[in-house]
């Protein structure tokens, strides 16, 4: 189970709850059905000490613990999944809470999605062309995002994401890389995702060409997902 609490002041509980709905609509519809998973619930929590034990929390905060981060999620000591979100580098750059291309919400979908795929921050796939390319399902099309609709809420934003079909060098082109069918072929990126590539043990983060450059802070940050994977 994923459990949301709310530590922002910047974000009303009613917000939170609200992108969770979001999330957890996503799960159970989108993203646990492409990639071939039984959905987990998503829930919100009025705090961390209301979580069910054993739940990956993922905590939504105002600012980020270093530099511009945006959110990531990491394993401690004894297996537990937890995360952050940070609401403070979306609204300082233009954002919303949760209706708009650059949301909130779509932060915390992107990294609900990458904890249901990769909870431990560990996976690889190879593209057959001597190069490991990091199982991140949100950051190839990063800055893309979609409306789900939250009864007696509205429209929320969540992120898009792409399948285990974006990963295989052998898919044909008849399959569906990302929900919003904006990339054609495996291992490709939209002009605003990013990719960390890992060659001969080295990695190399690669970004799209309307990359934002704030963003690219997040991923320098030394509490990000990024980091865990080249080791920075």
């Amino acid at each position: 189970m994923i459990t949301v609490v709310n530590k922002s002041t910047r974000c009303s509980d009613d917000d939170v709850r609200t992108m969770t709905r979001a999330c957890a609509a996503q799960v159970q519809q989108h993203a646990a059905p492409a990639w071939g998973q039984v959905p987990i619930p998503v829930v919100y929590a009025a705090s961390e000490q209301e979580a069910p034990p054993g739940a990956w929390v993922i905590a939504v905060l105002d600012d980020p613990d270093q530099a511009d981060a945006l959110g990531w999620h990491t394993e401690s000591e004894g297996d537990v999944i937890f995360g952050r979100v940070f609401a403070a580098p979306v609204l300082d750059n233009g954002g919303q809470v949760l209706s708009g291309p650059l949301t909130v919400s779509s932060v915390l979908s992107h990294e609900v999605l990458e904890t249901l795929v990769d909870s431990h921050v560990n996976l690889w796939a190879s593209n057959n062309n001597g190069e490991s390319v990091a199982l991140e399902v949100g950051d190839p099309v990063e800055s893309d995002s979609y409306e789900v609709t939250v009864p007696g809420a509205g429209p929320v934003s969540v992120s898009n994401f792409v399948t285990p079909h974006w990963f295989d060098p052998q898919a044909g082109p008849h399959e569906k890389l990302d929900w919003l069918g904006n990339v054609k072929k495996p291992f490709q990126m939209t002009k605003g995702g990013y990719v960390i590539v890992m060659r001969e043990g080295k990695t190399q983060q690669i970004f799209g060409d309307t990359y934002p450059e704030w963003r690219k802070q997040a991923k320098l940050a030394d509490t990000s997902r990024s980091a865990r994977r080249t080791g920075s």
